[in-house]
This record gives C-alpha cells, structure tokens and sequence, in this order.
C-alpha cells in the first residue's frame, strides 16, 4: 500500500475577466484630431502672403464686407503672381487652368478700375460746372477703394449732413446726392449705400435707437438718388451701421460722423454680398 502512488487533483478557480475602459482612446483621437487641425493651419499660414493675411483677419473683423476707410480695405484678387504653396485657401493650384483665370481676373480688375476712374472724373468734372455743388466740393469725398469707387459728404466746415436724431439729410446734402445720382444713373454698376450715426444714444430704453436711425437714413438717400436717376434694381445693399464706424475715431460725438457712404461696386465686392445672401443653410448641408 505504501508503494502505491498519490493522485492529486488541483482546481484552479477563474477569476472573471472585467473589460478595460476605452474612454481613453476617445479622448486621445480627439488629440490627434486637434493637432493635426492645429499643425495643418500653421502649415497654411506659412504659404500665406501678408496680403492673405490681412485678408482673413479682415474676414472676421470687417462688419459690412463693403464699408470700410480706404486704408482698412484689404485686396483679396491675386496680383497675377503664381504661389509657391499648393494650399492656396482654395484648394490645390491647377497649373493648366490657373494662368488664364488669373488673367480673367486681371482683365476684370483693369475694365472695374477704368469705369471706376471714368465715374470719378465724371463727378469731378460735375462740381466743377456746378455752381450749387461748387461751394460744397471740399465735403465731397471721393476714393478709389479695392471695392469699387466709395463717395463721401464729410463734414469740413461745421455743417453736418443730418441734424442729431434726424433722418432726412439737410437740403444741401439732398442736392449733392440728387446730383451724385444724376452721375451713377449713366453707369451700370450696382451700388451700395451705408448710414452712420455719432454715439449720441436715445437712451437705455428706447426703442428706437442708431441701428434705425442710421438705416433710416440709408434709405433717405436711396430715393434721393433714385429721384436724381439711379435705377432702382442699381442699388443692391442698403445697410445701417449705427455708430460702428466713425469717420472720426478720436470722437466717436463728432457731427461729422453722421454721414452717408456711398460705394459704386466693382464685380468682386458684387460677388462678396450675394456669396453671404447665397450662402447654403447649415440644414442643407447635412
């Protein structure tokens, strides 16, 4: 008996297996996911001139695309110049189709700027023979922006265009506008009419405040110039800007900021506001 061999029988008992969380794994492709959006920008700035530049910080900044002084007004066409990046905020660079649309885009520009330059000195040439808008040519401001031709009525000799709170123009500032619209009527361009208020407010409670106002006035000088000839289907922006954009940044109280801006639109800023009018709703886009 003593020579007869042991049977051990050994059970092992199993744990059960619990899962690993993979929260982790969530929060780590949302990493990758933000670095690489991150690097890829950094990566687009690098190929970006500083005109791009300015022009995407003019994307966020400017409130009417349009309005803006001369000097704030950013280029946004290429200067017939092929980039050296193959990111060029539009995707990658067709070299067989690039030149000519560079070309086309030239060729706009140059017929935009003539015309531009021909309604210019066709106001000029109109206050010159006027002896009504003689007297009141130093308020008359014109500037060939990258937008087209932008027409001014300052404020030089303390005689604001509106009185505070008023949205008719003053009778002199009704003649140079009928005048200003006898001029655009011979022109085809559209155009666009912004109004502007001083920071003097109606006050906490009002219901009507610069936002009206300044559209109201907008509106005044559209009949105007539709009475002086412009055609109605012309005007194709009619904007209030209240007291977003001063004339007179030192004062944002200065009469002189109550004024109307008139701009005589090339192609591109056309394409610009229909592109926000035509923009697709983000319910069609998924």
């Amino acid at each position: 008996m003593s020579n007869e061999q042991s049977i051990i029988i050994k059970r092992i008992k199993k744990a059960p297996h619990h899962g690993h969380g993979g929260a982790w794994k969530v929060a780590l492709a949302d990493f990758m996911t933000a670095a690489m959006a991150f690097f890829l920008m950094l990566w687009i700035l690098s190929g970006s001139g500083d005109s791009e530049l300015k022009a995407m910080a003019e994307f966020f900044r400017d409130p009417t695309i349009i309005n803006a002084s001369p000097h704030t007004l950013i280029e946004s066409q290429r200067q017939g110049r092929a980039t050296e990046s193959i990111i060029d905020m539009g995707g990658m660079l067709d070299p067989s189709r690039g030149t000519t649309s560079d070309q086309f885009n030239d060729q706009q520009s140059a017929r935009d700027l003539e015309e531009m330059n021909r309604l210019k000195r066709e106001i000029e040439s109109r206050i010159e023979a006027s002896p009504v808008l003689q007297e009141f040519k130093e308020q008359i401001r014109l500037d060939i922006t990258p937008n087209g031709l932008q027409i001014q009525i300052v404020d030089d000799r303390g005689r604001p265009m509106f009185a505070a709170g008023i949205d008719q123009p003053r009778p002199y500032a009704q003649t140079i506008i009928r005048e200003l619209g006898a001029v655009l009527a011979s022109s085809s361009s559209k155009i666009s009419i912004a109004g502007h208020t001083d920071s003097i407010s109606f006050g906490a409670a009002a219901v009507y405040t610069n936002w009206e106002l300044s559209a109201d006035r907008a509106n005044a000088a559209r009949r105007l110039m539709i009475e002086g000839g412009v055609k109605y289907e012309q005007v194709v922006q009619v904007v209030g800007l209240a007291d977003t954009v001063h004339l007179d940044k030192s004062n944002p109280y200065n009469p002189r900021n109550r004024r109307i801006s008139i701009v005589v639109l090339n192609d591109e800023a056309i394409r610009r506001i229909r592109s926000i009018s035509d923009a697709p709703a983000l319910t069609s886009l998924q």
